[in-house]
C-alpha cells in the first residue's frame, strides 16, 4: 500500500454518531447536522458538521476541509465553508470537518483525520442517500495541502483493522484544492510549517520529511483528476505550486486544471470585489458536476460580485 508510513495497529477509532440535529447562530450557513462525531483519536472527539443537499438523491459527495495554517481554524472557516453556501443547493451533500491541529497534533495526524472524515461518510452515505462513489475533497489552505494529500495517497483501507468503518477506502473521485501546498520543497518554511513539520524533521531529516509530507510526492497514474484555484497576488502560496502539480499529474496520465483568480490573494473573502473576476464557483460546480456525473443546478448561494461599490 502507498503511504506515508507504516500504520499501527494501535491507532484505532472509536465511533460516536449522533443523529441530533443542531441549530447553528449563523442565519446564512444553518447546518442539517452539527457537531458529528466521525470518530475519536488519543481521546479526541473528531466532529464535522453536515449541510442537505437539494434535489432528489442520491447526492455526490463533497468534503470541506477548513484551513488555519496547520495550527488554528474549524469546520466553520468562512473562506472554506463558503463552498456548503452553493454546493448544498446544487445537489450535494456537503461536510465540512474538523482536524486535530499543530504543535500538539503535528503531521501526520491531520491526514489521517481526514482519511477518517472520508471512511465515515461513505461507510455511512446511505443514511444520507448519498452515492460513496461518487466524493470530492474540497479544501483550502492547509485543508487544501489535506485535500491534496488524501486525494494523491494510495489508501484503499485496512482490511484488518477492528471497525468496519477503517475498512472503507479514503481515496477520492476528485480534489479541488484552493491555494494550497503542493509540495514543501519549493517554498520557505514560516513558522507555521515549522509547527506542523518539526517533529518529523527531528525524526527523518530536513529532506526526507520534506519528501514525506509532500503531497506531490505520492502522485500515480491512479490519482483522481484535480481542480486547483488561486490568486495570482497570493501572499502564501506561489502559482508554481498548483502548476507544478498539474506538471506532475498531467506527466502520468492524470486531469488537472487551474482557475487563476487574478488580483487574488489567500483565501476567497474578497474575490467576489475584484473587478473582471471570473466565475470560479460556477466553474468549480460544473468541474464537479463533469467529474462525477452529476447534474444538480448551478447558481443558487453564490456571492454577488461588487466591484466597484
Amino acid at each position: 500500500m502507498q503511504g506515508m508510513h507504516p500504520r499501527l495497529a494501535v491507532f484505532l477509532f472509536s465511533v460516536i454518531f449522533f443523529g441530533t440535529a443542531c441549530v447553528h447562530a449563523q442565519p446564512k450557513r444553518v447546518p442539517t447536522q452539527d457537531g458529528i462525531v466521525y470518530g475519536v483519536a488519543d481521546g479526541v472527539q473528531l466532529t464535522m458538521d453536515y449541510y442537505a443537499p437539494k434535489g432528489p438523491g442520491p447526492h455526490p459527495i463533497a468534503v470541506i476541509i477548513h484551513g488555519g495554517g496547520y495550527h488554528g481554524g474549524t469546520s466553520k472557516n468562512g473562506s472554506e465553508a463558503y463552498v456548503a453556501d452553493f454546493l448544498a443547493p446544487a445537489g450535494y451533500a456537503v461536510f465540512s470537518v474538523n482536524y486535530r491541529v499543530a504543535p500538539q497534533w503535528p503531521y501526520p495526524y491531520m491526514v489521517e483525520d481526514v482519511q477518517r472524515a472520508v471512511r465515515f461518510i461513505r461507510y455511512h452515505a446511505g443514511e444520507w442517500d448519498a452515492d460513496p462513489n461518487k466524493l470530492a475533497l474540497v479544501g483550502g489552505s492547509a485543508g487544501g495541502f489535506l485535500s491534496n494529500m488524501v486525494g494523491l495517497l494510495d489508501d484503499e483501507g485496512w482490511a484488518e483493522a477492528p471497525d468496519p468503518v477503517d475498512r472503507v477506502s479514503a481515496k477520492p473521485q476528485a480534489v479541488v484544492s484552493l491555494y494550497a501546498q503542493s509540495s514543501f520543497a519549493y517554498v520557505p518554511l514560516n513558522q507555521d510549517v515549522h509547527r506542523f513539520l518539526d517533529p518529523q524533521i527531528a525524526k527523518r531529516g530536513l529532506q526526507e520529511a520534506i519528501r514525506e509530507a509532500s503531497p506531490i510526492t505520492y502522485v500515480s497514474k491512479d490519482d483522481p483528476p484535480f481542480l486547483q484555484i488561486i490568486g495570482d497576488q497570493d501572499e502564501y502560496i506561489p502559482l508554481s505550486e498548483p502548476e507544478n502539480l498539474k506538471k506532475a499529474l498531467n506527466k502520468v496520465g492524470v486531469r488537472c486544471d487551474i482557475i487563476v483568480i487574478p488580483g487574488g490573494h489567500h483565501g476567497t473573502e474578497g474575490w467576489n470585489k475584484l473587478p473582471g473576476v471570473p466565475d470560479w464557483e460556477r466553474e468549480m460546480t460544473e468541474w464537479l458536476n463533469a467529474r462525477l456525473d452529476h447534474k444538480g443546478a448551478i447558481g443558487a448561494g453564490i456571492r454577488p460580485r461588487t466591484a466597484g461599490e
